[in-house]
């Protein structure tokens, strides 16, 4: 095993291609016992992927439930599948942004004394496909207004920034 393949990263793929089921039939809790086999397979040995899941918990990604026949089992809380839903809009291909579809701007102010958040705030707003308009202007192209809003509700940040939607007026 790699030390880019980790536990915790083998049970977040997983989930992330398996565990979400669809919006008709959602995917309920994975037997622990059935990711300890999964993992087995891979190398993974069982008080790694216990481990791994007790820190996923902790994390908030993942929540105890008992499946339909009574076992212990994690589910996705809704943060991870907000998380992973986002993911998807990033990574899988949609067709290319054009001017009339609008823009997003996001605009932020952060105080001197949280510099740390402020770094934060920018990497996140670049890692998402912004670009720097001006200092503490941000543009994106408008399909970004979801992801960008939960992101910056998640990392805490969404207190700093305004977003506004704007098109091609000329």
């Amino acid at each position: 095993m790699t030390d880019q393949h980790t536990p915790r990263s083998l049970i977040v793929t997983f989930y992330g291609a398996y565990g979400r089921g669809d919006a008709d039939s959602p995917a309920g809790p994975v037997p622990v016992a059935a990711l300890v086999r999964l993992l087995g397979a891979v190398g993974v040995d069982a008080p790694s992927v216990r481990s791994a899941v007790s820190r996923l918990k902790r994390r908030g990604l993942l929540v105890a439930d008992r499946t339909a026949g009574g076992a212990a089992g994690y589910a996705l809380s809704p943060d991870a599948r907000q998380l992973l839903d986002d993911g998807d809009r990033r990574i899988y291909p949609r067709p290319a942004g054009r001017c009339g579809d609008g823009w997003l701007l996001a605009v932020f102010s952060v105080p001197e004394e949280e510099r740390s958040k402020r770094h934060l705030l920018r990497s996140r707003l670049a890692r998402l496909g912004f670009g720097t308009a001006a200092p503490g202007v941000w543009i994106a192209p408008a399909h970004l207004h979801d992801e960008t809003r939960h992101t910056l509700e998640r990392l805490g940040l969404d207190g700093y920034v305004d977003l506004f939607r704007g098109e091609h007026a000329g």
